[in-house]
């Protein structure tokens, strides 16, 4: 009987320590436009100057803890965040804790600042508001000390299923393959009040077109909102493979179009059937060096570095007199193999009861993900438009693909993870001209002129892969 009394206290005393807590808030982010000059991001060579504030772009923040672990996962209504801007708010957050872990996701919306350095003034020229960047991790890293002082115990619960994407997302680019998979994780405190809902969807944020001169979040904004409004809690949007290029199917650039879509998708997530199961909270990730084949990249270093160190074939770092005459011998002489400068990037795995994120760190090709060479995702329309640019559809990998290998109840798909390298174009069908602006772009391949190269789909895939086979920790 003692021991009996003493086995139930103990195990009393050390599941309060082991529970799942939680905490959510958001930062906004908007740009204040009479004191930090910006440019749009998202479209052509060169940005676009605001001329107004349509709706907040937002940091939406969920921190998590099980035990000794501490998982942030910061979701920004921005064009993409490079792995060194990651690394500067892990390291302003966590101050070398190795407990604690940081997510962070980009929307990918296409009417916010240039946070990658490519949308200036002119071509070629940065876009990067340094004060700005400054201020919203400033803002990030004050808002996650406070959340956790806020943490409490909370049940993690998830949806999955397939949302027919008509009149809602488009496949620009053959083979049509659109990734249908829809994903929702709630967390709610006991009595059941929401603390914070997870949605993770596949769409570009870009109902909102060129022309446009306002910024705004495009539909993740009304999507968020929609979650909160009918759950009470705070609302993250994962966006996933969007690479392809998954569009949204609009009749409009209007905004309008941005609330409908996004309240579509918000209202399926919720009506999503709860699963529960998986193995509490876990994080791992994986660092791997990319190297650097695009030209117009290689000519444009200086943007590249904005947010990447540069590294020699070997790993080491190129201190800026030997990285910066690089673009001059690329343009006079070309680069070898064994000059190229890489770049270091990662990928990684985090499990949140059942559900469990794969985080990419680029623009992945729907197909990588899931397929549908076959024309299951074509959502009626033909896998290759006999009039289009040819495919050669006989020579695409085989399965299983990475959503195959996401083994979980509730399993995501997340791109624009912790880093931003363009797009990931399946192998087969990566086609470049060998001319330094990569110019002219063959019919129906613009994806290749804004991807680091070819050998990042091998690298970072077989990563992924890698990962997702590993024993959880």
């Amino acid at each position: 009987m003692r021991r009996t009394l003493a086995l139930v206290s103990l195990a009393f005393l050390i599941s309060p320590l082991r529970a799942l807590e939680a905490a959510a808030t958001k930062v906004d982010i908007t740009p204040d436009l009479a004191s930090e000059k910006i440019w749009l991001a998202g479209f052509g060579a060169k940005g676009r100057k605001p001329s107004g504030v349509h709706d907040q772009l937002y940091a939406r923040l969920v921190l998590l803890r099980e035990g000794k672990t501490t998982v942030a996962l910061v979701g920004l209504d921005l064009l993409g965040f490079y792995i060194n801007d990651t690394e500067a708010l892990r390291g302003s957050w966590a101050a070398g804790d190795p407990d604690k872990k940081l997510f962070v996701h980009s929307t990918h919306q296409h009417s916010g600042p240039d946070t990658l350095g490519l949308w200036g003034r002119f071509p070629g020229v940065s876009g990067i508001n340094k004060r700005y960047e400054a201020r919203i991790e400033d803002r990030i890293v004050q808002a996650l000390r406070l959340l956790e002082t806020q943490l409490r115990p909370v049940s993690a619960t998830g949806g999955r299923g397939a949302l027919d994407p008509r009149g809602l997302c488009r496949d620009s680019r053959d083979p049509q393959v659109i990734d249908p998979n829809l994903a929702v994780l709630r967390l709610r405190e006991a009595g059941g009040r929401s603390v914070a809902t997870i949605v993770n969807w596949s769409c570009h944020p870009e109902v909102i077109g060129r022309e446009n001169r306002l910024i705004t979040a495009d539909y993740p904004g009304p999507l968020c909102a929609r979650v909160e409004e009918k759950t009470g809690g705070e609302c993250l949007f994962l966006n996933g493979a969007i690479g392809g290029l998954l569009t949204p199917d609009a009749k409009a650039e209007n905004f309008y179009e941005t609330a409908r879509i996004g309240t579509a998708v918000a209202d399926a997530a919720l009506a999503l059937k709860a699963e529960s199961g998986g193995r509490g909270l876990s994080y791992r990730s994986k660092k791997i060096f990319v190297p650097v084949e695009n030209s117009r990249y290689l000519l444009f270093l200086r943007a590249l570095t904005a947010g990447h160190t540069l590294h020699d074939a070997k790993g080491t770092v190129l201190s800026s007199w030997r990285a910066w005459p690089l673009s001059l011998r690329h343009l006079i002489l070309g680069l070898t193999d064994a000059n190229r400068p890489w770049v270091e990037t990662e990928v990684s795995v985090l499990d949140i009861g059942p559900a469990r994120l794969l985080g990419m760190p680029a623009e992945v090709f729907p197909e990588l993900a899931v397929g549908g060479y076959d024309g299951k995702y074509a959502f009626g329309r033909p896998v290759v438009d006999p009039k289009g640019p040819e495919r050669d559809l006989k020579s695409a990998p085989k399965g299983p693909y990475l959503r195959d290998l996401i083994k979980a109840p509730v399993p995501m798909f997340v791109g624009l993870a912790n880093d931003m390298l363009g797009y990931l174009v399946p192998e087969y069908d990566f086609k470049a001209r060998t001319s330094k602006l990569l110019l002219p772009r063959w019919p129906g391949h613009y994806e290749e002129t804004n991807s680091i190269g070819r050998a990042a789909t091998a690298v970072l895939t077989g990563t992924a892969a890698a990962l997702l086979r590993e024993p959880r920790p």
